[in-house]
């Protein structure tokens, strides 16, 4: 197999892959989703319409800490280890800059843990087999942890690998460990996604469908077809309908910029960053449809460190 480089060597190398069905990223998988929820103590996240009518905007919270967040490019069939850790990213951060959980930031986090714990040494993994990883084993931050594994930079080679070699090396274990998401919830309706985003929860789906690269006369990137087996975080909405007058929700992919941003934006919302798929209801419903939507409503984080006094972070 040549290198993820050579394979994928720009967006729309991967845009191309996924719409003819050259890879699947998403691979969803019944036992895989029953083994889970069966072991799940949230089979389901509910919160009655506390998000209706609101907005929650989640990924801006993760670019006040790490203007950079966003900018890695998948090259080979990780998305959803992606969409899993841009997920938890969006949790981590809300509950450090608005909840005051007592943790520090410090770095993103990586991908190639999960990836590399997908039971199989090819292509792509379901949604719940990230969630059980992340749950009972962890997840690491981007960083260099010297004798085990560098992930201070995006590999894609390290995941697909560990993956081949038959699971990720005990000694890497043994640092996500130290992180784990404690409550993942299946999400069921587009109320539970808005309750679940309104409450400071990210959240990641696997999905066959697509959306154009350009966006169209309602200020939307509409669908389109063929679809892609891929999987996404849903990192905001906005029911307020005072600049879109319908329901919109913004999805971030792992393409970095693949697609073109939509020309009108908010002047009073985080930045719109490279890739970011912005629709409305009926271009979401996929997502929910698919019935394999997960909101991450627990990370432990990591513990905090001396930093220099910046004086107070509020909301964004």
């Amino acid at each position: 197999m040549p290198p993820s480089d050579e394979r994928f060597a720009s967006a729309d190398a991967l845009v191309q892959a996924y719409s003819t069905g050259q890879i699947a990223g998403y691979v969803p998988s019944q036992r895989e989703k029953e083994e889970f929820l069966a072991t799940n103590p949230a089979q389901s996240f509910t919160s009655p319409g506390s998000g209706k009518g609101k907005r929650a905007l989640l990924w801006g919270y993760v670019l006040h800490l790490d203007p950079t967040s966003f900018t890695e490019r998948q090259t080979v069939s990780d998305c959803v280890s992606h969409g899993s850790r841009n997920a938890r990213d969006c949790t981590r951060a809300v509950s450090i800059l608005v909840k005051g959980e007592p943790y520090s930031w410090f770095k993103r986090t990586a991908t190639e843990p999960t990836y590399g714990a997908r039971g199989h040494g090819g292509d792509g993994m379901s949604p719940a087999r990230a969630s059980q990883f992340e749950r009972d084993t962890g997840f690491m931050p981007r960083d260099n942890f010297p004798g085990v594994v560098d992930l201070t930079k995006y590999n894609g080679d390290i995941g697909d690998r560990w993956g081949a070699q038959g699971g990720v090396p005990q000694k890497v274990k043994e640092f996500c460990s130290r992180n784990k998401v404690g409550t993942i919830a299946l999400i069921k309706s587009m109320d539970d996604a808005m309750d679940a985003l309104f409450n400071g929860y990210g959240i990641h789906s696997g999905q066959y469908a697509a959306w154009s690269s350009k966006p169209g006369p309602k200020n939307i990137h509409p669908r389109t077809s063929p679809g892609w087996a891929h999987d996404m975080a849903t990192v905001g909405y906005d029911d307020t309908r005072t600049h879109w007058p319908f329901r919109v929700w913004f999805i971030q992919n792992s393409w970095a910029a693949w697609n073109t941003p939509v020309p009108s934006w908010p002047a009073d919302y985080p930045l719109q960053v490279p890739g970011m798929i912005v629709t409305d209801d009926a271009g979401y419903a996929v997502c929910v449809d698919s019935e394999d939507m997960w909101a991450y409503s627990d990370v432990q984080g990591y513990p905090p460190q001396e930093l220099p006094d910046l004086g107070t972070i509020g909301r964004i």
